[in-house]
C-alpha cells in the first residue's frame, strides 16, 4: 500500500467516524473511541479485501467494500458496546416562588 492511499484511508475513515458521531451523538471521548474503530476496522477491512482478492469499488489500491463494510460493522459494535451515552444529569428545575400575601392583604 502506497504512502498516499494509506492517508486516503486515514481521511475516509475519519470523515465516516465523524459523521457515525455526528449522526449518533455524545461526548468527545465517544468520539475518540469511533475514531479509533474505524481506523482499526478500515484497515482490517483492507486487509481481508487483500487476502481475498476482492476487485469491487477499488480506488487505486484501496479496496473499498470491504474497508468501508468493516468500517461500519466496526462503529456500529463500538457504539453498542459503549451503550448509551449518559452524559451530562438532567439540569435541576428551579421552583417557581410562594407568592406571599397581594398588596392589599
Amino acid at each position: 500500500m502506497t504512502t498516499p492511499a494509506l492517508f486516503l484511508a486515514f481521511l475516509i475513515s475519519s470523515l465516516i467516524a465523524l459523521l457515525f458521531h455526528l449522526w449518533r451523538g455524545g461526548r468527545l471521548r465517544r468520539l475518540a473511541a469511533f475514531l479509533l474503530a474505524a481506523w482499526l476496522s478500515f484497515a482490517a477491512g483492507q486487509l481481508v479485501g487483500e487476502w481475498l482478492a476482492l476487485r469491487f469499488l477499488r480506488l487505486g489500491t484501496l479496496n473499498l467494500f470491504s474497508a468501508l463494510l468493516a468500517c461500519l460493522i466496526g462503529l456500529f459494535l463500538t457504539d453498542w458496546l459503549l451503550g448509551p451515552d449518559r452524559g451530562l444529569p438532567p439540569p435541576r428545575r428551579r421552583r417557581p416562588p410562594i407568592a406571599g400575601p397581594g398588596p392589599g392583604i
